[in-house]
C-alpha cells in the first residue's frame, strides 16, 4: 500500500538521495501519514482517501488534495530519516552506519537536521488544514458524521468558527 507518495516522489522533492535503500526509507513513510495526516482528515475520511489513492479512483478535488498532502507526508518521512537512519537497531544493540565513503554525523547533528525538516512538513501540513478548512464542502467524507476524529474539523464540543480551526494550524 502507498501511503500518497513513492519512493521516486520521496527522491525529487526531498533531499531523500537517489542511492538510498527503499527497505530503510519506506518505513518512514506509513507512521508519517497515519502520524500527521491522519489526525487532520479524520480517520474515516482518511481510510476513505487513501483507498481512493491506491485504487486509482480519485476524482479530481480529491485528486488535488493528495497533490497538497504529499509534500506534508514527504517531510515528515524525510522529518524521520536522520535520526532513524543514523542510528538504527540490530542484533547488537542501536548501531550508527559507517562506511569507507562516509563519515557518521552525532545525535545533535542529526537532529538539526530533523528540526530543519519538520519545519518544512509543518508548513505543508498548515496547507493541508487551510485547503480542507476552505474547500470542506467537496468532500462528503470528510463532513460525514463517522468523521468525527478530524482535530481542525469543526464540532460542537470545540466550536464551529474559523479562529477554533485556526488554533489547531
Amino acid at each position: 500500500m502507498e501511503y500518497f507518495v513513492t519512493l521516486a516522489w520521496l527522491k525529487a522533492y526531498t533531499p531523500v538521495s537517489a542511492n538510498i535503500d527503499e527497505t530503510l526509507i519506506f518505513p518512514f513513510v506509513p507512521t508519517s501519514a497515519d502520524m500527521w495526516i491522519q489526525p487532520i482528515l479524520g480517520t474515516y475520511f482518511y481510510q476513505d482517501l487513501l483507498t481512493k489513492y491506491n485504487n486509482q479512483t480519485l476524482n479530481t478535488d480529491e485528486a488535488t488534495l493528495v497533490a497538497i498532502i504529499k509534500p506534508a507526508v514527504a517531510w515528515r518521512t524525510a522529518s524521520e530519516a536522520p535520526i532513524g537512519l543514523t542510528f538504527q537497531l540490530k542484533n547488537k544493540g542501536l548501531q550508527t552506519q559507517n562506511s569507507d565513503n562516509s563519515e557518521s554525523v552525532d545525535l545533535s547533528d542529526a537532529e538539526a537536521v530533523e528540526l530543519k525538516y519538520v519545519k518544512k512538513a509543518e508548513f505543508y501540513e498548515n496547507q493541508v488544514k487551510k485547503y480542507i478548512h476552505k474547500n470542506k464542502d467537496l468532500f462528503p467524507a470528510y463532513l460525514s458524521d463517522l468523521n468525527d476524529d478530524s482535530l481542525i474539523k469543526p464540532s460542537k464540543d470545540r466550536g464551529n468558527d474559523y479562529n477554533t480551526f485556526i488554533s489547531f494550524v
